[in-house]
C-alpha cells in the first residue's frame, strides 16, 4: 500500500545503508543499572549482526541456555548498533573471555532486575544518506519535521521481507495455515495489527483530518496515556499545536471503540474493509489500544557535506522505543535501501 506523506512526497532521492556504518542505532535506557545484583547486563556494539544471533553467541560464551539471555529490543542487522543484553550470573563467578564475532562487549555491569522486552525508553539514530543531487535545499522540510514530527507509520521491518509476515498473518487468521510457535504467532498478529493502524493513519492524512476533530482520543506526549475530551476547544487546539498532545489511532482488539463521531466513522470504514483481519485479532484475544499518529523527532539535527563529488546528508535524532527511523527517512528522501 502506498502510504500518504504528512509533509508531501519528497522530491529528493538517494540511498541508505551503503555500508553498515551509515546506519547507527543506540539504545537509551532512561536509567542507569544500579551496579548490584544477580543480573549481569552487557552493553554490546555489533556490526552487521542481528540481535538474536548475538544473544545466542553470548549464551554460548557463558555456557547457558539461549533463553537465559534477554534484550530490550531488536536492532537492525545492516547497521552498527549499541544495545543491552542480560543474563543471570553468580556474583562470585568469574566472567569468561568476552570475544564476539563482529561485535564487542563495551561494558558489563550488575543490576537487581532482569532486562525485559521494551525496557529501554528511546533510540538514538545517526543516519548517513547518499544523495542523488548536489547541494539540495531541504531546510524548510527538515525544519517542519523538527517542529511537527512525521506520520508514525510502522516501518517495513514490522511486515517482514517482501511483506511475508503480513501475508502469513492473513493466512493464519483465515485458518489457511496453523502456527504453533507462540513467538512466531505473536509476530504475525503484530504485523496484521500494524497494517490496520497504518491504513487508519493513511486515511486521516488523505481525508485532510490530521488535526483535532470531535470524537478524537489524544495521546499525552511522552507517554502511552490517552484521553478523550468532551469537545475540541481552543485549549485542545493549542495543546495539539504545541505538541503537548498527539492524535491517536486504533490498535485493533476487543472492546468498544475509544473514539466517537467522525473519527469513529473513519476508523470503522477502514476496518470494515479488513473485517477478516479484525475478527481474527479479536478472536486471538488482543485488547483495543491507542497509538500516536504523530511521531515527534527529538533532538533533531542535520548537515550536508560533499565528499569526492558526492553529496551526503547526515541525520541525528531520537525516537521513542517502538517507533521507526524509516518513518522519518521517508518524509525526507525517496530512498533506496542498498541492503534490499
Amino acid at each position: 500500500m502506498n502510504l500518504a506523506y504528512l509533509h508531501g512526497k519528497p522530491e529528493l532521492s538517494g540511498s541508505i545503508r551503503n555500508q553498515n556504518e551509515d546506519f547507527y542505532v543506540e539504545e537509551i535506557l532512561g536509567f542507569e543499572p544500579d551496579g548490584a545484583g544477580e543480573h549481569l547486563w552487557l552493553w554490546v556494539e555489533k556490526n552487521g549482526q542481528n540481535t538474536g544471533y548475538i544473544g545466542k553467541e553470548i549464551a554460548r560464551i557463558f555456557g547457558v541456555p539461549a533463553k537465559s539471555v534477554s534484550h530490550s529490543g531488536l536492532k537492525d542487522r545492516h547497521a552498527v548498533t549499541r544495545q543491552w543484553f542480560n543474563l543471570p550470573w553468580p556474583i562470585k563467578q568469574d566472567l569468561p573471555d568476552l570475544e564476539l564475532e563482529n561485535a564487542k562487549i563495551l561494558k558489563a555491569v550488575r543490576h537487581g532486575r532482569k532486562l525485559k522486552i521494551g525496557t529501554h525508553k528511546a533510540n538514538r539514530f545517526v543516519i548517513k544518506v547518499k544523495l542523488n543531487e548536489a547541494s539540495p535545499d531541504i531546510e524548510p522540510r527538515l525544519s517542519a519535521i523538527k517542529q511537527f514530527g512525521v506520520a508514525n507509520y510502522y516501518g517495513e521491518q514490522r511486515f517482514g521481507r517482501d511483506g511475508n509476515n503480513l501475508d502469513n498473518a492473513k493466512q493464519m487468521l483465515a485458518g489457511e495455515i496453523k502456527v504453533k510457535d507462540r513467538k512466531l504467532k505473536s509476530i504475525y498478529l503484530s504485523a496484521a495489527r500494524s497494517h490496520l493502524f497504518n491504513q487508519i493513519l493513511n486515511a486521516r492524512i488523505t481525508s485532510d483530518l490530521f488535526k483535532p476533530v470531535d470524537g478524537d482520543a489524544f495521546i499525552l506526549a511522552g507517554s502511552n496515556s490517552f484521553f478523550k475530551p468532551d469537545t475540541i476547544d481552543d485549549e485542545i487546539n493549542e495543546r495539539f499545536e504545541s505538541g503537548d498532545i498527539l492524535l491517536s489511532g486504533a490498535l485493533v482488539g476487543k472492546g468498544e471503540p475509544l473514539v466517537s463521531s467522525q473519527i469513529q466513522a473513519l476508523e470503522s470504514s477502514v476496518l470494515a474493509e479488513n473485517s477478516d483481519i479484525v475478527n481474527g485479532l479479536v478472536e486471538a484475544g488482543l485488547k483495543q489500544e491507542r497509538r500516536a499518529l504523530q511521531l515527534p523527532v527529538e533532538d533533531f539535527t542535520w548537515h550536508t557535506v560533499e565528499d569526492d563529488g558526492c553529496w551526503y546528508l547526515t541525520l541525528d535524532f531520537k525516537l521513542p522505543a517502538g517507533c521507526f527511523a524509516t518513518s522519518v527517512l521517508r518524509e525526507i528522501v525517496d530512498y533506496q535501501d542498498m541492503t534490499r
